[in-house]
């Protein structure tokens, strides 16, 4: 063999190792035995799969967030700052009293919220807008409806009618708040006249939610418009705006003309005028407080507070047999318990601002932990006792509280009864059967 030849030989194997070493080269393999190299581990591909659900659901997030801020919000609430609660304890001491009272009427007679009594009789308004007469805890009849039917449901309560605060006037008859259709004088026979009418706007608005009534005697007649933005079916929406919308109107029977005495009240609410009839109690809802404004005397005009930072909402105040007064209180584990939630949304308005975009807060309240409170104060404004249901197992509201001296009337905006509590003995520091 030539040289030439064995050297094209030789080339020629070494052509060979260097096509088969480049052949074992992973690019030069098969697709699919590549593939079965690469193919990721199963934390891989969840890991992938679970960046695009976090992705995507961040995504929904930020779309879900800009359509709540492009929203318009139903309220325009104010910052509020309140100090923190009066410990339940002392006069605020909890007990079970209110666990005494008894249930009369229940599941016939809804939202009891004002009582009189005129010659042995208990008057109160109903949330289906009739106006009852109580005869010895027995009977109940209904002497008038201010509104038309049907009744019975929020969708129907501004023709239908609200009855709330009710007051006994110098001739025997009654004076009544209608929520949604302004004042009326009623007779105990049934037949009844408008006073004041909730369409006419006084001080550039109409009375949106008329709530409580006293009057001077043989003088004016005074009354609270809880708030000139929202009616009664929207009052969670007022205390969750919390602004300065309440105001006091006055009724002038000789001239028939009605003006408004006092703005920016913080959801004006129970009324009551003082034993020597120089000053007016007003409750301010939103705002834990009660106030005095004088009507006659050096003071006349000017306004004070009474007693603040109560320990819950205030509803009406009405006078009690030892010489001071009685407070229905709501909602108050808001305000008082562990978490002050109250307290922790009037200073976040924003935040309030936001949640009404997105929530009802009539569904909330269903939710809330429930307890029924009554307090006591002295013509100081000093709180000097309380009555309680820690759990609202009998008693879960009280609006207003009707003092006979034998007996205590507890009225409730909600409650589908009348709740009655006997006194153990004559008023004094042992009132009632303390459980």
């Amino acid at each position: 063999m030539s040289e030439k030849s064995s050297i094209r030989q030789r080339k020629g194997r070494e052509e060979v190792k260097s096509q088969q070493a480049s052949s074992s080269h992973p690019a030069d393999k098969p697709w699919d035995q590549r593939l079965k190299k690469k193919t990721p581990t199963c934390w891989e591909q969840c890991g992938k799969y679970l960046w695009m659900l976090l992705l995507f659901e961040f995504i929904l997030l930020l779309v879900g967030i800009i359509l709540v801020l492009s929203v318009e919000s139903p309220i325009k609430p104010t910052r509020l700052q309140f100090p923190t609660a009066r410990p339940l304890e002392g006069a605020l001491a909890p007990n079970t009293i209110l666990q005494n009272a008894k249930r009369l009427f229940e599941g016939e007679l809804i939202g009891p919220e004002s009582l009189v009594m005129l010659d042995g009789k208990i008057y109160t308004g109903t949330y289906d807008g009739k106006i009852v007469r109580i005869d010895d805890d027995k009977m109940m009849t209904t002497i008038a409806r201010l509104g038309r039917e049907p009744c019975g449901s929020p969708e129907y309560e501004h023709t239908c009618g609200r009855p709330l605060g009710i007051h006994v006037s110098d001739y025997g008859t009654l004076y009544v708040i209608d929520a949604y259709l302004g004042l009326f004088e009623v007779n105990v026979t049934g037949e009844y006249k408008q006073l004041v009418s909730s369409s006419r706007s006084y001080h550039g608005y109409p009375i949106k939610f008329g709530n409580d009534v006293t009057r001077i005697p043989d003088g004016d007649i005074f009354f609270t418009d809880s708030d000139y933005q929202w009616q009664r079916r929207d009052f969670p929406y007022i205390m969750m705006e919390s602004s300065p919308n309440g105001r006091l109107l006055q009724f002038n029977p000789l001239s028939q003309t009605t003006s408004v005495t006092l703005l920016d009240l913080y959801f004006a609410n129970g009324i009551l005028l003082s034993p020597d009839n120089d000053f007016l109690l007003i409750c301010e809802s939103t705002a834990y407080r009660i106030m005095k404004y004088y009507i006659r005397g050096q003071k006349a005009g000017d306004k004070e507070i009474f007693v603040d930072n109560l320990p819950g909402i205030p509803d009406n105040i009405r006078p009690s047999s030892s010489g001071g007064y009685w407070v229905g209180i709501h909602f108050t584990h808001l305000r008082t318990g562990s978490v002050p939630i109250l307290n922790f949304l009037a200073e976040r308005p924003m935040l309030r601002k936001q949640l009404m975009k997105i929530m009802k807060p009539h569904f909330l309240l269903q939710f809330l932990p429930k307890y029924g409170l009554v307090i006591e104060l002295n013509k100081d404004g000093e709180i000097i006792n309380s009555l309680h249901d820690p759990t609202g197992e009998v008693i879960d509201s009280v609006s207003e509280v009707l003092d006979t001296g034998d007996a205590l009337y507890l009225g409730s905006f909600k409650s589908p009864f009348l709740a009655k509590l006997d006194y153990k003995s004559k008023p004094g520091k042992d009132k009632f059967i303390k459980s």
